[in-house]
């Protein structure tokens, strides 16, 4: 009985360690937009209407003043093999006041699933934590992008610096037309 309840001590342990670790490595980039003269509804309202403009998935908490979507945005390479990678993400909008404070939460690389030629096989994509320096520089670049063609929309600027082009095929999210149309090749 000694020896059960120490193994299964040791197994909470291992779990409440790998617990700890996976939140560690868990990836946020954040974003405060301050709105001149704007209320919290009218930010929450076009925060609402942006998203949608993308068909993202929005949810809206009226009363704490959050707004959640899910986002989809291609990776910064070109297709390998026609092969497109992304960065899903769940964009987290908390407003008060006359601010929008932007977190992008949950941040992943995501491999879309393929098919080899020759065998018909069907290779199963995956999404995993951003890992390498390299998917984090891009996940932040790309993220930051996002931000900005939130923050020039919020603003009522041009968002020609920062656009954003949806697949009319997909949810995935691009920063222009060049790299949509490598995009499209993956369909």
């Amino acid at each position: 009985m000694k020896k059960i309840l120490l193994i299964l001590g040791m197994l909470i342990t291992t779990i409440a360690l790998y617990g700890m670790s996976a939140e560690a490595s868990t990836f946020v980039v954040t974003k405060v937009i301050d709105v001149p003269g704007a209320t919290k509804q009218q930010i929450m309202d076009k925060v609402s209407a942006w998203a949608k403009s993308y068909e993202q998935t929005a949810k809206v908490d009226a009363e704490s003043g959050v707004i959640t979507a899910n986002g989809e945005i291609a990776y910064p390479s070109p297709p390998v093999d026609r092969i497109q990678y992304t960065i899903r993400y769940v964009m987290k909008n908390t407003v008060k006041g006359n601010t929008d404070t932007v977190t992008f939460e949950q941040v992943m690389l995501k491999s879309p699933t393929r098919y080899a030629l020759e065998s018909g096989e069907k290779i199963l994509g995956n999404t995993k934590t951003l890992e390498t320096d390299k998917d984090k520089a891009a996940a932040t670049s790309r993220l930051t992008h996002v931000a900005e063609n939130l923050k020039a929309y919020l603003l009522g600027t041009s968002m020609e610096a920062y656009p954003l082009v949806k697949c009319p095929q997909c949810p995935v999210l691009s920063p222009n037309s060049e790299e949509l149309k490598e995009h499209m090749k993956t369909h």
